[in-house]
C-alpha cells in the first residue's frame, strides 16, 4: 500500500504542474494550486488575492510595503474569507522563513518556460535580496501573530477558499500536528481531525485541484490526518485523471495511470453500484475544475 501511495502522489505532482502551466496568465506572481511534499520545504497555497508585493531587487523592505502587522489587520479587518487567506499566507511565510531561514519562492517567469512535464514548474530558492528582504519585513513577528495566522487559516477554510482546506489540514490541530500521535484520543483532537476531512472532501467535490491533488493519494492508505476510504479514493483519483486527459489528452501515462491504475487498486472494495457512482462524481469534479481554470483564463487569472 505505501507502495500505492507513493505512486499517486508522484503522479500527482505531475497534475499540479499542468494546471500550474495552465494558470500561467495570472497577472501576480503566485500559483493557483498547492504544493505537493517536497524533499525541502512545502510551498504554501497560493490565496485568490494578489500577493503582498517583493521588493527582492531592494533587498529590504521598502515604503511602499505595508508593515506587516499592517497589512496583517487591514486583511483581517475586511471580513473577506479570501483576505484571511491571505493575511494567513503572510503570518505563514514569515513563520517559515524566521524558522529556516529561507523558503520555496513561485517564479511565473521560470514557470513559464518550464516544459508541461515539470514537477514544481516555478519555485526555486530564496535569492539573497530576497532573504534580506523577508528578515526586515519579518523581523517584527510576535507570538500572537502566529497564533492569529491559525484563527486567519480556519475562517478562509471554512468559507472554502481555495487551497485554504489544505492548509489547515496541513498545519494541525492548532498549528500542532505532534498532537495527532501524541493526543489522537483527544476529544478536540478528533473534532478538528473531523473537521480538516470535512473541508478536503468539501474543496475536493468543488474542483479544487489543490485540494484533490493533497487528497487523492492520502485516501489510498490513511495518513495521521485522512483516514483511508475506498469510496472517496476511487472518486477523487479517478477525477484527477480526468483533468490530466483534459489537459495533457486521454492517451497520457498519468491520465491512463489515475483512471485506471490506481483506481483500480481499490475497486474490488466497491460493488458496481458504489463505482457508478463515484465515476460520476468524478466526472462532475472534472467539468468544476474546468470550470474554474476557463473562469481563470477569461478573468486574467483572478477566481
Amino acid at each position: 500500500m505505501t507502495r500505492t501511495r507513493w505512486l499517486a502522489g508522484a503522479l500527482a505532482l505531475g497534475v499540479l504542474a499542468a494546471v500550474l502551466a495552465a494558470w500561467i496568465g495570472r497577472d501576480d506572481d503566485t500559483p493557483a494550486a498547492p504544493a505537493a511534499p517536497m524533499p525541502t520545504a512545502r510551498p504554501r497555497p497560493a490565496a485568490p488575492a494578489p500577493a503582498r508585493v517583493r521588493q527582492a531587487a531592494a533587498g529590504t523592505a521598502t515604503a511602499a510595503e505595508l508593515p506587516l502587522a499592517t497589512q496583517f489587520e487591514q486583511y483581517m479587518a475586511s471580513g473577506d474569507p479570501a483576505l484571511a487567506f491571505a493575511a494567513y499566507r503572510l503570518i505563514a511565510d514569515c513563520v517559515e522563513f524566521n524558522d529556516r531561514h529561507d523558503r520555496l519562492v513561485f517564479d511565473r517567469r521560470i514557470a513559464a518556460r518550464a516544459p508541461r512535464d515539470t514537477i514544481m514548474p516555478g519555485y526555486r530558492a530564496m535569492t539573497d535580496d530576497e532573504k534580506r528582504h523577508d528578515a526586515a519585513y519579518c523581523a517584527g513577528l510576535t507570538a500572537r501573530q502566529r497564533e492569529a495566522r491559525l484563527d486567519a487559516l480556519a475562517r478562509a477554510a471554512k468559507a472554502g477558499v481555495p487551497g485554504a482546506a489544505v492548509a489547515f489540514a496541513d498545519e494541525g490541530p492548532f498549528g500542532d500536528r505532534s498532537a495527532l500521535r501524541t493526543r489522537p484520543d483527544d476529544p478536540l483532537v478528533q473534532a478538528w481531525k473531523a473537521s480538516a476531512n470535512a473541508q478536503l472532501a468539501q474543496a475536493a467535490d468543488g474542483g479544487d485541484a489543490a485540494t484533490l491533488i493533497y487528497f487523492a493519494p492520502a485516501l489510498l492508505s490513511g495518513t495521521d490526518v485522512v483516514e483511508r476510504d475506498a469510496a472517496l479514493a476511487y472518486r477523487y483519483n479517478m477525477a484527477l485523471g480526468l483533468i490530466y486527459a483534459d489537459l495533457l489528452g486521454p492517451g497520457d501515462p498519468a491520465a491512463k495511470a489515475f483512471t485506471q491504475q490506481i483506481p483500480g487498486m481499490v475497486e474490488a472494495e466497491l460493488d458496481p453500484a458504489a463505482r457508478a457512482a463515484a465515476l460520476e462524481a468524478a466526472r462532475r469534479i472534472a467539468a468544476l475544475e474546468r470550470a474554474r481554470r476557463e473562469r481563470a483564463t477569461r478573468d486574467g487569472g483572478r477566481q
